[in-house]
């Protein structure tokens, strides 16, 4: 449901990893990306909410709470690279 939405991250992962959240209406894997590979976090078609999870290390775990409005929401692994491995997921705010 909408408001205020624990978002809890962990990584199993062997390199560091982000959480990132976008509101989108774009197809999941079409958001605009940058030169370096990663999702323009000002593109069009999204908006970037924060606060990221950010510099999430092998093994470890960060929490973080963001606003959501009910609406549509694209979240992803903004290190470059990683969304185009398929770092991305959509979550639908009700």
């Amino acid at each position: 449901k909408g408001g205020n939405v624990g978002i809890r991250v962990h990584n199993t992962g062997k390199t560091d990893h982000e959480l990132v959240v976008f509101r989108a209406d774009l197809d999941e894997a079409a958001l605009p990306l940058g030169p370096d590979g990663k999702v323009d976090e000002k593109g069009a078609g999204i908006t970037h909410l924060d606060p990221e999870a950010e510099g999430v290390a092998p093994g470890k775990t960060k929490s973080i709470t963001v606003d959501l409005a009910p609406g549509r929401y694209v979240l992803v692994c903004n290190l470059p690279g990683h969304y185009k491995q398929g770092m991305h997921a959509v979550l639908t705010v009700t």
